[in-house]
């Protein structure tokens, strides 16, 4: 359901069609929310059946027709309640199918774990530096916006950059470890 919250808060913000709201997601959320583009369009018939959001077709002329969704006043009350309830999850827990890996790479040369963690450094430098563009983003997203709003897209922002920079500072310590075993 927490994606369905993600299509709310946007619209909340402003009306968007399913594209706009794809690139939203792709330049905002997606280092801590990753959603696909059918699972938006598939979530925004959900919201829009449950009466959370409506949508109305755009008549284009030299582009295919496009449908704006808006947040309905149901969808508002929805949202607001999911972000005053106190947090039911597990914070400090999380599955990581590539850290079980590592967990029981002892079964493999450390070569091998080496190259899965060199691997794991390359996407996660990648990825730092696809988030520079961030800040762009919330400029233009927030042009409307009053500060207070887009503090907290800057603060989010703020913890996925020290996240994958303790994730790259991680990853060449482990390789550093692996690396004394091929000296032995």
């Amino acid at each position: 359901m927490s994606l369905s919250f993600g299509i709310l808060g946007f619209l909340n913000y402003k009306p968007m069609s399913g594209y706009d709201l794809v690139k939203a997601f792709e330049s905002s959320l997606e280092f801590f929310w990753h959603a696909q583009n059918s699972h938006i369009y598939l979530e925004l018939k959900k919201l829009e059946q449950k009466g959370y959001i409506c949508g109305k077709t755009v008549i284009q002329s030299e582009r295919p027709n496009k449908k704006i969704f808006s947040i309905t006043e149901t969808g508002k009350k929805e949202f607001l309640s999911w972000l005053a309830k106190e947090n039911g999850e597990d914070l400090t827990h999380f599955k990581s199918a590539f850290l079980m890996k590592i967990f029981f790479s002892g079964n493999t040369p450390p070569a091998q774990s080496a190259k899965l963690l060199r691997q794991f450094l390359n996407d996660c430098e990648v990825y730092l530096h696809k988030m520079e563009a961030i800040p762009e983003s919330i400029e233009n997203y927030g042009s409307d916006k009053e500060f207070y709003q887009t503090i907290y897209w800057q603060l989010t922002a703020d913890f996925g950059q020290r996240y994958i920079k303790t994730c790259i500072e991680w990853a060449n310590h482990c390789i550093e470890i692996l690396d004394t075993f091929k000296e032995a």
